[in-house]
């Protein structure tokens, strides 16, 4: 994400990946996902997000994985840097392809 790289940031994505947008609609399917990255990476005051994990569960039979934690993100806009944050979640599935998220809750808030 830091590199403004929507394809790489969706590469970690399963393919039927739903995340729950902090004030905003639920996002169905990794290109809604990928296509969502690329318009918000495309405005030229994207600042990028920042993901703190405080906590991961790895779970057996079949292997999966809860974290915990807060996000950060950053917009400049009339030369003033803005930030919304809170508090998210995350649940992984190990795949052939290696682990993916399946699954994505950001709720706005302080952290």
């Amino acid at each position: 994400m830091a590199a403004h790289d929507a394809e790489r940031t969706a590469s970690f994505m399963h393919e039927d990946i739903e995340v729950a947008v902090a004030g905003g609609p639920i996002l169905r399917g990794r290109i809604a996902n990928r296509d969502a990255f690329a318009m918000q990476m495309a405005e030229p005051g994207f600042g990028g997000y920042v993901r703190t994990a405080e906590r991961v569960i790895v779970h057996d039979g079949p292997l999966r994985a809860s974290e915990y934690g807060h996000w950060v993100g950053r917009w400049t806009a009339k030369g003033r840097v803005h930030e919304q944050r809170g508090h998210y979640s995350a649940e992984w599935v190990f795949t052939p392809h290696g682990w993916r998220i399946v699954r994505e809750s950001y709720r706005e808030g302080s952290n």
